[in-house]
Parts: C-alpha cells; sequence; structure tokens
C-alpha cells in the first residue's frame, strides 16, 4: 500500500510541475505533461515491483536488479507503442560534438570522485560496483533523459524534436529525478532527504543539457554510471 500511495502521489506531483514547466513552453500540451507524469509513476511503480512482489525479484543479488531491468523493459514499450523516434529519444552513438562528450564524461567521473571522498560510502563489494556502473544510468537516463523529455515536446508517431528551446523541459525532469531520489512514504508518513536530491538534481541539469548539446543519450547514460562507479570506488578508499 506504501508503495501504491508514493506512486499516486509522485505521478501527481510531476503532473502539477510539468503543467508548471508548460507556462514557460507552449509547445507542451497539458495531454503530453499528464502522459509524462504518468509514465514516471508507471517507472516508479515498475521499478519497485521486486520489493513489494518478491516472486518478481528474478534477478536475485543484493541490489535491484529487477527492477531496473522493469524499467527498461516499460522504456522499450513506450517507444515501441508511442512510436518515437530513435533521435528523438536521443538512441544513437554519433555525437555532435565529440569534443564535448569525451570532456562531459570525464567530468562526471571527477564529479563523483569529488562525492566518494567527501561522503565516503566505504567499501563495495563486486556487485555494488557492477550494478552501479550499469542499472542506474541506463535504466533512469533513458526514461528522464529520453522518453519523458521526447514525450513532452510531442515527439509522439514519429515526430521529431523542436530544434531548440530545451530548457524548461530539462529543468522540469530534473527536478522530477531528485524529488524521486528524496522522498519516501512509510507507515502514513512522508520524509524527504534534501541531500538525496540535491545531486541527482545537479547531475541531472548537466545530463539533460548534454543529451541535447550532443543529440545523444551516451554521453548522460555513460556519465551516470562512471559517476556513480568513481563514487563507491573513491568513497571505499578514501574510508
Amino acid at each position: 500500500m506504501d508503495a501504491a500511495i508514493f506512486a499516486a502521489t509522485f505521478t501527481l506531483i510531476c503532473a502539477a510541475l510539468f503543467l508548471l514547466v508548460r507556462l514557460f513552453d507552449r509547445r507542451i500540451r497539458i495531454s503530453m505533461a499528464l502522459l509524462g507524469a504518468l509514465l514516471l509513476g508507471l517507472d516508479d511503480v515498475v521499478t519497485g515491483l521486486a520489493s513489494t512482489v518478491p516472486a518478481l525479484a528474478v534477478f536475485g543479488g543484493g541490489w535491484n536488479w529487477s527492477g531496473k531491468v522493469y524499467s527498461l523493459v516499460l522504456s522499450v514499450l513506450v517507444i515501441l507503442v508511442l512510436k518515437l523516434d530513435r533521435h528523438a529519444v536521443g538512441l544513437t552513438f554519433k555525437q555532435r560534438t565529440p569534443w564535448l562528450s569525451v570532456a562531459a564524461v570525464l567530468g562526471f567521473v571527477v564529479w563523483g570522485s569529488a562525492l566518494g571522498w567527501v561522503f565516503q560510502p566505504g567499501s563495495a563489494d563486486a556487485e555494488t560496483l557492477a550494478f552501479q556502473l550499469t542499472m542506474p544510468g541506463l535504466a533512469e537516463e533513458l526514461v528522464y533523459r529520453g522518453v519523458v523529455p521526447a514525450v513532452l515536446l510531442g515527439a509522439l508517431w514519429g515526430r521529431a524534436l523542436p530544434e531548440r528551446g530545451y530548457w524548461p523541459v530539462i529543468i522540469g525532469t530534473a527536478i522530477a529525478f531528485g524529488l524521486w531520489h528524496s522522498l519516501g512514504y512509510s507507515k502514513a508518513t512522508w520524509n524527504i532527504d534534501p541531500m538525496s536530491g540535491l545531486f541527482p538534481f545537479i547531475g541531472s541539469l548537466a545530463g539533460g543539457w548534454l543529451r541535447f548539446r550532443t543529440g545523444s543519450l551516451l554521453v548522460p547514460v555513460l556519465g551516470h554510471g562512471l559517476a556513480n562507479l568513481a563514487f563507491h570506488v573513491v568513497g571505499g578508499l578514501a574510508a
């Protein structure tokens, strides 16, 4: 029940957020704002399925491998059903600015290393490193930097993205990403951890801009994964 209440509330928050973003970008239709919010709510549900229904934790392990795989499957289904163009989602290896892409990935590594040095999460085992390198970047970047921005901007049924003016959508999805990490609900009590949301929000601003600047999700996915890996490796060494 707690998971359902959180998902429903998060969906409503995202709906209000995207309708607010619409005030700054009239290309966002009300229907697309609501659909984008619904997709984020559904993503939260499928990501938590393995926790709410233990039988669905098919991959086992100490981390939520199953939930992230379900999130990826949901995104793929949305892309297919809504016929989202792969370039509108950012599913291309081609980089408009290769030099920026390389510099950005290195920047993410430095960012993750700095956070690891400051917060010192302790030593991480091989599963933790493997999970952090792969699953959050793949699943979260696809939905928050790929699918939902494309939906908000109306790039359905094969339509291309508009050529410019992405900042309202970047900021809106970054706020949603930060809230998803910082909000919690358990036993009829809401809680919020600002620090858990602040750094994902900052990373989302950079990742969102890079997704549109480079024309690809490659840098956000690699940057996210390598930043997570650096956080745990440097944090373990500094502890």
